[in-house]
């Protein structure tokens, strides 16, 4: 493969990512983004889901210091907000357990606030920046395929532009899987879940002083099928997105938005909305089905090109690890280029990372928040034992700690506890119902207790 020239479709925080990387290894790097980019921070039509609150985690913010070293402090230095490692910055409701860290969590869980809006722009004019890379404002039709491998790309004004290889960031609609049937090539097979996510988001202003923290968060349980979000931004606005799953519909309006959050937050956060002041209307937005197109999986794939990002794998974006499952991809690319097998390599280790994420995803989706898809039995004891965990997690923070870890993808990414802390959990919710004789530890369908009937053999 030759390393002179270097394309990527798509201007998406994927494709800048995937920019930085390919210009490591490239002379010149080109990335084709059909709609007009704004020069500052600000909402762009090709990203509906930019107007809804998004989560960086700390792996995330890690991975993209590591991309883009100095982004984390020009951040900070334009009033992006950290979330400190303080248990009074954060309040996090996982599955219908409310995970209040009574300790300070470790330094590195320290996370940042960005808008999407804002982390986008910090990190396109660091693209633009660099000395081998230019973005053009152009879309492009489809790549060019010679019988062996891409070529370069036919841009939609007719042009061809040659080049030694192509990354295709153009998210959930890409059409590599159609390209590849016209070259002759299998399209890969999708693993769906039908997780019905309808949005709703007002960004707002608070008056100071009324709520201390930064990260509001209330996911969706069996019980409840509605959740929100609420964060504080970098403008001194706050993002507030309600949403429903399982095709339950969001509030439309910011009074039902504020009904919400009054039935699912604590009475301080209800009343500082009531003294919120609205700015602009409500943004809608639905996404019907997370998706992962298993490239992987084929026997044969083209040389030259490679998906990123979401046109990988889309995942449940209430979770909250969509950017910081990204910046994983862009360091399998940075490793992938310096193998013989670019392609190859890279499609492996994605799906060696998408799995455990996707995998929990879809437990929580399909046992929990009535989703619709495919389950293996052993998805549903697996739900009912994170439910005992998420519970026992309510008060203890050695338990929450690990759950949040995990969840922010710091520590590994698969939410395996280990015998240790099941053995924690049982004997913390054992010493809850001796307590009060009232806790009930068997889920309503049983399957809590089969799980926990099994623990004392699993962990032998």
């Amino acid at each position: 493969m030759g390393r002179k020239h270097a394309i990527v479709i798509g201007a998406s925080l994927g494709g800048l990512c995937a920019a930085r990387v390919l210009s490591s290894a490239f002379d010149d790097v080109t990335v084709f983004e059909r709609d007009p980019l704004p020069e500052g921070p600000a909402n762009r039509p090709a990203v509906p889901q930019g107007r809804h609150v998004h989560l960086l985690m700390a792996r995330g913010a890690a991975e993209f210091e590591s991309l883009f070293p100095g982004l984390l402090a020009d951040m900070v230095a334009c009033g992006v907000p950290i979330l400190e490692n303080r248990p009074d910055c954060i309040h996090f409701g996982a599955a219908g357990h409310l995970l209040g860290t009574t300790h300070r969590l470790q330094d590195e869980f320290t996370a940042y606030v960005p808008s999407r809006p804002h982390l986008e722009w910090q990190i396109r004019r660091r693209v633009l920046a660099l000395d081998n890379a230019r973005l053009m404002d152009r879309g492009v039709d489809e790549p060019v395929y010679d019988g062996h491998r891409v070529t370069g790309v036919r841009t939609a004004d007719g042009a061809t532009v040659d080049a030694d290889f192509v990354v295709d960031a153009t998210g959930r609609g890409t059409r590599l899987p159609v390209w590849l049937s016209q070259w002759g090539f299998e399209r890969p097979r999708e693993d769906t879940v039908d997780v019905g996510i309808a949005y709703a988001t007002h960004q707002l202003r608070i008056p100071d002083g009324l709520i201390d923290e930064k990260v509001i968060v209330v996911g969706a349980s069996r019980t409840q099928p509605r959740g929100l979000g609420m964060l504080y931004y970098e403008d001194g606005t706050w993002g507030l997105t309600t949403f429903g799953v399982g095709k339950v519909p969001a509030p439309t309006d910011f009074n039902e938005m504020r009904e919400l959050a009054e039935e699912l937050l604590p009475a301080h956060i209800g009343a500082a909305l009531h003294q919120a002041h609205p700015l602009g209307d409500v943004a809608l937005h639905k996404y019907p089905t997370s998706r992962w197109r298993r490239f992987d999986e084929l026997d044969r794939y083209p040389r030259g090109i490679l998906p990123f990002g979401d046109a990988v794998a889309s995942f449940n974006p209430t979770f909250g690890q969509g950017m910081t499952m990204t910046s994983l991809q862009a360091g399998h690319l940075q490793r992938a280029l310096q193998t013989p097998d670019p392609e190859a390599t890279f499609l492996a280790a994605t799906a060696k990372s998408t799995w455990p994420v996707w995998t929990m995803n879809a437990i929580g989706d399909l046992t929990m928040h009535g989703a619709d898809g495919p389950a293996p039995w052993w998805y549903r004891p697996v739900g009912a034992l994170f439910d005992q965990f998420l519970g026992a997690a309510e008060s203890d923070p050695v338990l929450a700690e690990w759950f949040l870890r995990r969840f922010s993808l710091l520590d590994s990414l698969y939410m395996v506890p280990s015998a240790r802390l099941i053995g924690r959990t049982i004997r913390h919710n054992m010493t809850l119902w001796a307590r009060s004789n009232t806790v009930q530890l068997v889920a309503d369908d049983g399957d809590a207790g089969w799980v926990f009937g099994l623990w004392p053999v699993l962990v032998r």
